[in-house]
């Protein structure tokens, strides 16, 4: 059964988003709140200790609440050395935290200026090829964001904390990724490594880590698509998954896909 699907396989809809990348790259950077070096500067390597790393996860068990911060600042969602800028989160356009506002001259309020007219504003060849691929495919669209993860960093064996029935297929377009050899950045899904050199999607509801072990930050526009949409078969349930993984890295089962 496979869990990660190269941009052919996505067929028409992969070949589209990957045309968009240069044009969502330079939205991204126009709009953004970060530094102008933020992609390019060097970053040193924080040493962390084994005893700190260990009460922060146990504090996010504890409480809960796994989001480390929201910088109000850059607008952007982090966890660990994973950020996030969405557009589109949960079926709702998102701008700033905010959802609507009113228009209002004069003191009379004439209506509402929506988030996705904001984000449309801003962002307007990002949300051309979005409205083009729910036209056609209808509702297939569930989330909708920029995804950071930053130098030297490492997120840890996870999957997804929505879309526990894998109705969804997570597909990342491949925005601003720094030069590195092979084995320095990658995405392991089920002990397999794909690289961020084309569009490709994969099934969060299968354990994968990410790592990015250059001194630079790494950017990706990632959007939930519908298995339907991408005309893939409902998933099969798998037995074990969390050690059926940890067998294949042990018996050096994984390997390279792209």
């Amino acid at each position: 059964m496979r869990n990660v699907f190269l941009q052919n396989d996505l067929g028409s809809i992969g070949d589209f988003m990957n045309s968009f990348r240069y044009d969502i790259k330079d939205e991204f950077l126009k709009n953004s709140k970060l530094p102008d070096n933020y992609f390019t500067q060097k970053q040193e390597k924080e040493q962390v200790s084994f005893y700190s790393k260990f009460k922060k996860i146990l504090s996010k068990i504890t409480k809960g609440n796994w989001w480390d911060k929201t910088d109000f600042n850059d607008h952007l969602f982090m966890i660990g050395n994973w950020k996030m800028r969405p557009l589109y989160y949960n079926k709702k356009w998102a701008w700033d935290n905010y959802v609507d506002r009113e228009a209002k001259i004069d003191g009379i309020t004439f209506g509402t200026v929506s988030a996705y007219d904001l984000v449309k504003l801003h962002y307007p060849k990002t949300v051309e090829m979005l409205d083009k691929i729910t036209d056609r495919y209808g509702d297939c669209i569930n989330k909708a964001t920029f995804s950071i993860l930053t130098a030297n960093g490492y997120i840890s064996v996870h999957k997804g904390l929505e879309n526990i029935h894998s109705e969804y297929i997570r597909c990342h377009i491949p925005i601003i990724i720094p030069e590195h050899k092979k084995d320095q950045l990658y995405l392991e899904v089920n002990a397999d490594k794909v690289y961020w050199t084309e569009t490709f999607g994969f099934d969060n509801q299968t354990y994968h880590t990410a790592t990015n072990k250059t001194p630079y930050n790494r950017l990706v526009f990632m959007i939930d698509i519908s298995r339907k949409a991408l005309n893939m078969n409902k998933k099969e349930k798998v037995i074990a998954p969390f050690f059926t993984r940890l067998a294949r890295i042990v018996f050096r089962k994984g390997v390279d896909l792209n």
